[in-house]
């Protein structure tokens, strides 16, 4: 995948192999015959697979396996996820992810059943890790996600609904990175001192100022989005 954003059929059925060996690229090129999946197409014809068809299969594949559904099922399961609502079959295990899918707050989730336990594509996890929106940190039970990246996972895969994919979110990375660049320059100096005391103030101003940029940024977004959609809104 080195140098583009999507996979071809072959790499698509290598990723996915792990956990369905019996996938095979003609398996896929029935799930796009029956129009439960629709790749982008190359000039010369070759299928793009987006990080959000991968996870679609994915979706599909675990949908025959754990719960047995025929194909008319699966087509209104995959309707519900592009409105935007998660299927109960592919929300796991409801006494480990509570209710909604979601482990309890602020507790790490296993990278291993990340899936099942977020609600959301084991594909789709590993794109965005391939991406560097999320990192696996070690834990004692093995590689887990923590709280932000849980959170992250959550909102990128919302997102998806809009067309939106990992590809498309590292520029909210960079500009993360740039941000915590400048107010590390700007606030180091005041706060080097390492006391409890210092500690709390540093917190406590870069919840202010993590607020303000916020507010910042977001009616930035409003005016350029006045000036793309001039006429529309």
């Amino acid at each position: 995948m080195a140098g583009r954003d999507y996979m071809t059929i072959g790499e698509v059925v290598e990723r996915l192999s792990g956990g369905y060996p019996d996938l095979s690229i003609s398996k896929i090129r029935f799930l796009e015959e029956e129009g439960l999946v629709s790749p982008a197409r190359t000039p010369g014809g070759y299928r793009k697979f987006s990080a959000g068809d991968v996870s679609r299969i994915e979706a599909i594949l675990r949908l025959q396996k754990e719960h047995f559904l025929p194909l008319a099922v699966i087509r209104e399961k995959l309707a519900d996820m592009d409105r935007g609502r998660m299927p109960e079959e592919l929300k796991g295990d409801s006494a480990v992810a509570g209710p909604t899918g979601r482990p309890a707050e602020g507790e790490p989730v296993a990278l291993a059943g990340a899936s099942s336990a977020l609600g959301v594509p084991d594909a789709f996890l590993r794109e965005l890790i391939d991406y560097g929106l999320i990192t696996a940190h070690a834990g004692a039970e093995g590689p887990q996600l923590g709280p932000s990246e849980i959170q992250i996972a959550h909102v990128a895969w919302d997102l998806r609904r809009f067309g939106v994919e990992p590809r498309h979110l590292r520029m909210y990375d960079h500009l993360a990175e740039r941000e915590a660049a400048l107010f590390g320059q700007i606030l180091t100096p005041a706060y080097r001192h390492n006391t409890p005391d210092s500690k709390a103030r540093l917190a406590a101003t870069l919840a202010e100022i993590t607020k303000a940029t916020g507010e910042l940024k977001r009616e930035l977004l409003r005016r350029s989005l006045a000036s793309t959609f001039d006429g529309m809104l």
